[in-house]
């Protein structure tokens, strides 16, 4: 069994001072817009990651007059009990101790498994790579830590091959220095692309039953990786991308120098969501979007569920307001059908939410970074 007990936030977005009890199944942050609800969503997550979902940048988590912000949550474990705290102050590194030790900012990254289902979730199918970069990467560093500390290598191995790219002007000089770097570019580099397609396939095939049921058996979902190496995806190994690696950074040597920076590898990828064999990108309708964005984080959930052999927590941004009725039943009885603990936020339906939910439930009623009352 995993799930939150308590929360304490302080100088967290608009609320200065706030400490919570919760449910161990079904809490509900009711209120109106801009009040606070996704602000409750956002520190539970933070409070597992060190990061949010919604900005890459802390300063903004930070109350304005307060310039600091601090968390504190008491995760159950296994019946274990984790008492983690966070804190932080404008223009000085995020503090993170657990069990009262401090430890690294991303040492917890695997250990507290949580799932946020947002209307932004939309994104990893309509927007650009750079997206869907962002969320294979994070699924991945936090479902596997050598996975993790391949990112940051290569992204090291990144920036001072571009400060080279950029420092040299012949052929002549950046062939004399530049192999260590290409090297190490390569050998990191390619982990990560195996690991993301591995990462890919596992995610198709846990999506794929959702999406075929919420579309009412007609449609299917399939995921390709897109790279600007030219390798098979399903027979190549580790060897044959290292090759096609090398190949691909010799023939942009002289492009490379003229832009000062590097133009191949997993930096610059992507994957495609097909639905019936057709890039969802370009040519399916947002209710197909929509249901493929939800049918991956349901995959997400279950691939959490399948490496810690419990499920995560699950968080819910207003996606409800998002959803046709037929998306909406689908999504309810998959929460009441897995056994997480869930927070959903809504500004309306709570009613709906509860008659439909089976298990215990509490309510939050929430205004102007405040929680008014507390009903079970």
């Amino acid at each position: 069994m995993f799930y939150l007990d308590n929360l304490q936030l302080r100088g967290f977005r608009n609320y200065h001072k706030q400490h919570l009890h919760f449910n161990p199944r079904f809490n509900i942050f009711a209120g109106d817009n801009g009040h606070g609800k996704t602000n409750l969503l956002e520190a539970i997550y933070y409070l597992s990651v060190t990061r949010s979902f919604r900005t890459k940048r802390d300063y903004e988590l930070a109350n304005f007059d307060d310039r600091f912000f601090y968390l504190g949550g008491l995760f159950i474990k296994r019946y274990i009990s984790h008492r983690i705290q966070l804190s932080y102050r404008v223009n000085e590194s995020l503090q993170v101790k657990i069990d009262n030790n401090t430890v690294e900012r991303f040492n917890h990254l695997q250990q507290f498994p949580v799932v946020v289902f947002s209307p932004d979730d939309l994104q990893i199918v309509s927007d650009g790579p750079s997206v869907r970069r962002r969320f294979l990467n994070l699924e991945g560093a936090r479902l596997n830590p050598l996975f993790f500390q391949d990112l940051k290598n290569y992204q090291r191995v990144l920036i001072q091959r571009n400060n080279l790219l950029r420092d040299m002007h012949s052929r002549a000089k950046i062939e004399k220095y530049i192999e260590p770097w290409d090297q190490a570019l390569i050998e990191y580099g390619s982990r990560i692309i195996i690991e993301r397609v591995k990462l890919l396939e596992i995610l198709q095939n846990e999506a794929r039953p959702f999406f075929i049921k919420m579309s009412g058996s007609t449609e299917d979902i399939t995921l390709h990786y897109k790279s600007n190496l030219k390798f098979n995806a399903i027979e190549d190994d580790y060897d044959k991308i290292k090759n096609r690696y090398k190949e691909a950074l010799t023939s942009k040597r002289e492009l490379e120098l003229k832009r000062g920076s590097t133009l191949v590898g997993p930096h610059l990828d992507d994957f495609s969501i097909f639905i019936n064999r057709v890039d969802s990108r370009y040519f399916s309708s947002q209710g197909q979007k929509r249901t493929a964005a939800l049918a991956l984080k349901m995959a997400e959930v279950n691939l959490f569920t399948s490496k810690n052999s419990e499920e995560p927590i699950i968080l819910l941004d207003d996606v409800f307001s998002e959803l046709d009725d037929p998306r909406k039943k689908h999504l309810l009885a998959f929460l009441s059908e897995n056994s997480s603990q869930c927070f959903i936020a809504s500004a309306s339906g709570v009613n709906e939410y509860i008659h439909n939910l089976s298990g215990e439930h509490k309510i939050f009623n929430i205004k102007q970074g405040t929680v008014l009352d507390e009903t079970d």
